[in-house]
């Protein structure tokens, strides 16, 4: 029994002296320089090694302004040798952050060597997506299909949407103007969904601080068509233009087109009193439901359903 109980342990004994000393104790961790950095995030980056075979590891960065740090990253486990990322958001513009890579197991705690990045100014950093889409619907004539283009006459109210939309990056300091072309008059009814934060209104710029990743945002407003002593007896082409600036992906356009057509006897005159006798025209809260409701269906994938509930619904004025 006695040269049994011996073997065993002699077994045990050169099996675990055969385990490296490292691997027994603990893992090491690096540190690796920042990526992606912006003028309000980055990436902090790190490489776990040495990693035990007895050795649980959780990974996580500390990071701040000084190099007593003061905030750090969610853990992430991590049960191979290799490298480790985390983004951190909310800095501030041009200044320098310390951060180190740190590892932590049943070995104890383990630290990457501290580096500096430096965040930058008021520019963009470039790699964030902001889709904008403009569209309009002419109330007067009853055309309510959402289009990038609509046919008009002279006084003809007209409803206008402007989508945004982040991809997978927040929009900081997003500002939003629409520059309205001469003969068309800007008639307020201004109505955002999707968001609160903003102030301002189209035509000056609506400024919004951040727009979130994968939001959508809907602008709606109404303007009109100036009276026909505008416009030459045709066709006269309107182009209307918004601009969208904000800090991750610098100037973002589109545009929309009227045609303004005119016709009738020459000497005519148009006085308008602001009523048009047309319901959807007149009324202030339908037309701002509409818009919204329209462009929400839209980007839902159901414009045509909607379009023909729309038709249905106002065929009866008309």
């Amino acid at each position: 029994m006695k040269k049994i109980i011996f073997v065993f342990f002699a077994i045990f004994f050169i099996t675990v002296s055969a385990v490296p000393a490292e691997a027994q104790m603990y893992s090491n961790v690096q540190t690796s320089s920042a990526t992606n950095i912006s003028n309000y995030q980055a990436t902090l980056n790190g490489y776990l090694s040495n990693v035990g075979l007895y050795t649980s590891n959780y990974v996580y960065f500390q990071w701040g302004t000084t190099t007593n740090y003061g905030y750090q990253t969610n853990q992430q486990y991590l049960s191979y040798a290799g490298s480790f990322s985390q983004n951190i958001a909310n800095l501030s513009a041009n200044t320098t952050y310390h951060f180190r890579a740190v590892a932590q197991g049943n070995y104890g705690t383990v630290y990457g060597q501290d580096i500096t990045f430096y965040t930058s100014g008021s520019g963009y950093y470039g790699s964030g997506v902001l889709i904008v889409n403009k569209q309009i619907i002419n109330f007067t004539s009853g055309n309510l299909n959402w289009a990038t283009s609509q046919n008009a006459s002279p006084s003809d109210t007209l409803g206008f949407a402007i989508t945004l939309q982040t991809g997978n990056q927040d929009a900081r300091n997003v500002n939003v103007r629409d520059i309205l072309p001469n003969y068309l008059i800007y008639k307020d009814s201004q109505t955002i969904t999707g968001y609160s934060n903003y102030s301002g209104d189209i035509t000056s710029g609506i400024n919004f601080n951040t727009i979130p990743a994968g939001q959508i945002v809907i602008i709606g407003y109404q303007a009109q068509v100036a009276p026909a002593g505008n416009f030459s007896y045709g066709t006269s082409i309107l182009n209307n233009n918004v601009t969208v600036t904000s800090n991750e992906t610098g100037t973002t356009t589109d545009s929309a087109t009227i045609y303004v057509n005119r016709s009738g006897t020459a000497g005519a005159t148009y006085i308008p009193t602001g009523l048009t006798n047309n319901f959807f025209t007149d009324s202030f809260f339908l037309p701002l439901f509409l818009i919204i409701l329209g462009m929400w269906f839209y980007f839902s994938g159901k414009a045509y359903k909607l379009a023909d509930w729309l038709r249905g619904r106002t065929s009866r004025y008309f």
